[in-house]
């Protein structure tokens, strides 16, 4: 038994194990890459890596890396968003971490890693927080809030002297030049030249606020369903009479829930920006945004704590849950001392988590 990268015949292992883990809370949702998770990292990066122990041919751990070029302190760095650090439940078997770790960061080779552990994922959160010689550790940087709305909801929201139009394939070199001067103020954002860096996002996805004729707002409907989805897996308490009542419900701004077991149609609403994290801005280009969404049942979102969007989130009604982002120190396995940065600025797309 030991750790091996994983090959195409791993897939359903590495679901299953998945699958086993859902969001605490009323709502019991599954955050899931159908109907292959390979392919599903792969579509993050060409350089993901998927890992996985065996035992008599059975999957019974993962770990996945997913590498990308990111802002950190307004510069290019290779950053490492560590995922999927999951054991089939039910298997008591002491599994060599270390090994995982070692070989991952060996072939990834990234100066910075980190990840996004859910609030009641107690085992990786005492796996990773203890500091130990040989093994990585982890540091809280900050938290995470992912926003589940209804195209619905009523937001108020004006904007005076702005237009609010579809992108279109002119928009782009504009649009790319916008995202990455406000985004790389920030650390954990990616760096990308073109939309088709990012997998298959394009301009026509995108929305803008424009005043003169230059972007002041911009954000993506993006569609992601044939890579990751939401599964409701069962509701309680509140839940079950709303979804009891979605005809009705869903016209005051609540979500459409789906039945049991069913995927949820849902689009992620990505690199939302604004120019100088104008509150207005952002809250009218959302109300536009959802107002062009009325054939998705949900959108999702999502902003670290300390984003000024978080203001504007917390303001909006939603489902929501809460992830803490942590920084994974390498240095006694790869003995590089990663770059300081500050861990409380952060721009997170949630499509990528």
């Amino acid at each position: 038994m030991g750790f091996e990268f994983a090959a195409r015949e791993d897939a359903e292992g590495i679901l299953r194990i998945m699958e086993e883990d859902t969001a605490p809370g009323g709502l019991r949702l599954l955050y899931t890459r159908r109907d292959d998770p390979l392919i599903s990292f792969l579509s993050e990066s060409h350089e993901s890596a998927v890992g996985v122990i065996k035992k008599d041919g059975r999957v019974i751990a993962t770990i996945a890396a997913i590498p990308r070029l990111m802002y950190i302190n307004g510069r290019k760095s290779r950053v490492c968003y560590v995922t999927n650090m999951k054991r089939l439940p039910g298997v008591d078997i002491q599994l060599n971490w270390y090994e995982m770790f070692e070989k991952m960061c060996k072939k990834v080779n990234c100066d910075i890693y980190f990840c996004s552990l859910i609030t009641g994922n107690d085992g990786v959160e005492r796996m990773l927080g203890k500091k130990r010689k040989f093994m990585p550790y982890s540091v809280k940087m900050t938290g995470y809030k992912t926003y589940i709305i209804s195209p619905s909801v009523k937001i108020k929201a004006a904007a005076a002297g702005v237009e609010f139009v579809r992108a279109v394939k002119d928009d782009e070199e504009g649009l790319v030049r916008f995202l990455n001067e406000n985004g790389r103020k920030r650390n954990l954002f990616p760096v990308f030249d073109k939309l088709s860096d990012l997998g298959d996002l394009r301009a026509d996805d995108f929305y803008l606020l424009k005043r003169d004729g230059n972007i002041v707002a911009a954000g993506a409907l993006w569609d992601r369903r044939n890579v990751k989805q939401y599964v409701l897996i069962r509701c309680s308490g509140i839940y079950t009479w709303i979804r009891r009542l979605n005809a009705v419900i869903s016209k005051l701004g609540y979500i459409t829930l789906p039945k049991d077991g069913q995927a949820a149609d849902f689009a992620f609403i990505s690199f939302l920006t604004a120019k100088d994290d104008d509150a207005e801005l952002y809250r009218y280009l959302l109300k536009m945004i959802c107002a062009s969404a009325d054939d998705r049942a949900m959108l999702v979102t999502g902003t670290d704590v300390s984003n000024p969007k978080y203001g504007v989130l917390e303001g909006i009604r939603s489902v929501s849950f809460t992830s803490g982002i942590n920084e994974i120190i390498m240095t006694n396995i790869d003995k590089k001392v990663p770059e300081r940065f500050d861990g409380g600025n952060l721009e997170l797309e949630c499509a990528l988590l």
